[in-house]
């Protein structure tokens, strides 16, 4: 009964779903109403184009890697419940990065010393974290690309102004459109950036989260086995 509780909470993957489903949607809202359309054709930069595609990208990465956990945990809870031996090496090379990751720190806790243990436990939170700290930089790189794209848009800006000879009437016309194009490219990529780069820190610290409670179920059933054994 408990193995059957444990896989119902943990299905990271479901919840990525519900997620990229309200994204897909507010895309569709954006589409419909011509906004994203807008964007784009505001944005001479192409920044803002840059930082929704890197967006995407990262966000099906996510699901891949909520999956690959997802898979982890059920494999996590067939051995929380089972013995470990050294024939976990043989089932390497049907899993996925994370089930690698756990049946190599098994591997390796298994009659180890407790200095042992912490460099084992400290590589295996290494390993478990990479993709976590990978997405942490893309966010990151998508907030700096809009702030790129600011600068770009103030000198769009600022480079009809020194184009100025004489005033008159379509000249400054001509000179207000320059502006706010460029003060549109600005507000458009700042806004994109961040707005991607915050949509895509919840969804890695909600996966952050799951590597932490697969971490410490790992953590803690391999310290009751080697109890167990001992």
């Amino acid at each position: 009964m408990q193995k059957s509780d444990i896989r119902k909470k943990d299905k990271p993957f479901f919840i990525w779903l519900y997620g990229f489903t309200a994204i897909l949607s507010l895309f569709y809202l954006f589409f419909y109403y011509d906004l994203l359309i807008e964007l784009l054709i505001n944005d001479v930069s192409y920044i803002s184009l840059i930082i929704l595609l890197i967006f995407s990208l990262s966000t099906i990465f996510l699901g891949y890697q909520s999956y690959q956990i997802q898979e982890c945990m059920s494999n996590f809870t067939r051995i929380k419940y089972s013995s470990i031996s050294k024939n976990m090496a043989s089932e390497k090379s049907l899993c996925n990065y994370y089930d690698q990751c756990m049946y190599e720190f098994f591997n390796l806790s298994l009659g180890s010393t407790k200095t042992n243990i912490d460099n084992i436990n400290e590589l295996l939170e290494v390993k478990l974290y990479k993709y976590i700290r990978t997405i942490n930089f893309v966010a990151d790189l998508l907030i700096r690309l809009g702030l790129i794209g600011t600068v770009i848009g103030f000198i769009i800006m600022l480079q009809s102004v020194t184009l100025i000879e004489n005033f008159d009437i379509t000249l400054m016309q001509d000179l207000m459109r320059d502006m706010s194009g460029g003060m549109m490219v600005a507000l458009y990529t700042t806004l994109t950036g961040i707005t991607s780069a915050v949509i895509l820190m919840l969804q890695n610290k909600y996966l952050e989260q799951k590597v932490i409670d697969l971490y410490s179920g790992i953590i803690e059933v391999s310290l009751s086995k080697n109890e167990t054994t001992e």
